[in-house]
């Protein structure tokens, strides 16, 4: 019998679905252990040294905003996993507020333009339409419509094709090294092992690209026809820049699309209101459902930071907590974004809130750069699911913390 869409041997690379026990486990500790943990912390203690450990944890809307914008204070750490991914130049994310890092952000704001994205929409319009049109009445919303958006962006807007018979390694490959990065921060030699074979064949598939882009010039509609035409940045920059928009996207969207959808789907007033906005051609309101539903069941648990100096945080409040010099500081939107102190009712569905109350694309330095194009695919993919009128409700089904499968049954 031919397995579920989905749950077939994950990639070349030997990654494998967590066993059933294994996989409750991980959903409980991401999906409950941890935000109930981080509620408590935020109303008693939101700046938290885990015991035996050289970590802090922030918990609290005020603070986490702190820790945000005082980046020079409060560095990020993720250069030294780039360092073993032949990532050269580096992750803009991994970068540290120097001259450098405005340099390489303006020269991504170059590549990746506003003006780009009615071109993003068309392609996740068409992309959206074919697939529900062609599923006839079920899909698996993650594997079978929000992962191929993506990978129609990267291929017709980036000008990265990616080879049928790389696309699952190459899916894989995103996804395990994101994890890398962003999570733990090992760098036990089987971790940082599986990392670099994760990471080759995606090296590959952009390496071949702009080989071939070299070769066949692509349109200036495409990042890397844009960038040779008008000789912005050079190869080996542009390689980095590619990387790290994927990495950007592949993961995190398949991450954001699938809480999304779990939370509209099963939410009274949140489906209800995605469903009339669809029917009224209210992109705006869709989006807003979306963010709303991010606030709620966020991407990540929280993000790292570093203190290079011994700090202070709570300045101006009427307490404040001392970070030591070398802790690791673990700040969590997720947590913020619950706080009741700044958000009314924050279990409430409500797609009105002030724009002020959301960090689903971060907040100050190391803002996402591409939130709009991100913003622009969520808003074609749920107008098209949901003015189709999806039945209600559904369960999300994961791999690891990923969102893996969704199925949906709807109005063909």
């Amino acid at each position: 019998m031919k397995p579920a869409a989905g749950t077939e041997k994950l990639s070349s690379l030997q990654d494998k679905r967590p066993g059933p026990i294994a996989q409750f486990l991980t959903t409980l500790l991401v999906r409950r252990i941890i935000p109930g943990t981080f509620a408590i912390l935020r109303r008693f203690a939101p700046a938290f040294r885990f015991p035996f450990t050289n970590t802090v944890i922030v918990t609290s809307f005020d603070l986490v905003q702190e820790v945000f914008s005082r980046q020079k204070d409060f560095p990020v750490p993720y250069q030294r996993q780039v360092d073993y991914l032949d990532w050269k130049p580096t992750f803009l994310l991994a970068m540290k507020d120097t001259p450098a890092y405005w340099e390489t952000l303006e020269n991504v704001k170059e590549l990746w333009r506003t003006e780009d994205l009615k071109f993003v929409g068309q392609i996740a319009n068409e992309v959206s339409q074919q697939a529900l049109d062609k599923a006839g009445g079920k899909i698996d919303a993650i594997q079978g419509l929000m992962v191929p958006v993506t990978e129609a962006v990267i291929d017709r807007y980036y000008g990265v094709p990616i080879p049928s018979e790389k696309r699952q390694d190459f899916f894989n490959g995103c996804m395990h090294v994101a994890g890398f990065l962003f999570g733990a921060q090992s760098t036990a030699p089987k971790v940082v092992a599986g990392a670099q074979a994760a990471v080759k064949v995606v090296w590959e598939v952009i390496d071949d690209a702009i080989a071939a882009a070299r070769k066949n010039p692509l349109p200036d509609t495409t990042i890397i026809g844009r960038c040779h035409a008008q000789n912005i940045v050079d190869d080996q920059a542009l390689r980095s820049y590619l990387m790290g928009m994927i990495m950007g996207y592949l993961p995190t969207n398949t991450l954001a699309n699938g809480h999304a959808l779990d939370v509209i789907m099963n939410n009274r007033t949140g489906y209800q209101t995605a469903c009339d906005a669809a029917a009224a051609d209210d992109s705006g309101m869709i989006l807003k459902c979306v963010h709303e539903a991010l606030r709620i069941s966020y991407i990540l648990p929280g993000l790292w930071r570093t203190a290079p100096e011994d700090q202070e945080i709570g300045i101006g409040s009427k307490k404040t907590y001392k970070i030591k010099k070398d802790q690791l500081v673990y700040i969590s939107g997720m947590s913020a974004m619950k706080d009741k102190r700044r958000i009314a009712d924050p279990n409430r569905f409500d797609p009105n809130r002030s724009k002020d109350v959301y960090m689903v694309y971060g907040y100050h330095f190391h803002y996402c750069v591409g939130d709009k194009i991100a913003d622009t695919m969520m808003e074609e993919i749920f107008t098209a699911i949901f003015k189709r009128k999806p039945k209600a409700g559904g369960k999300m089904v994961y791999n690891g913390n990923f969102p893996w499968n969704f199925f949906l049954s709807y109005e063909k």
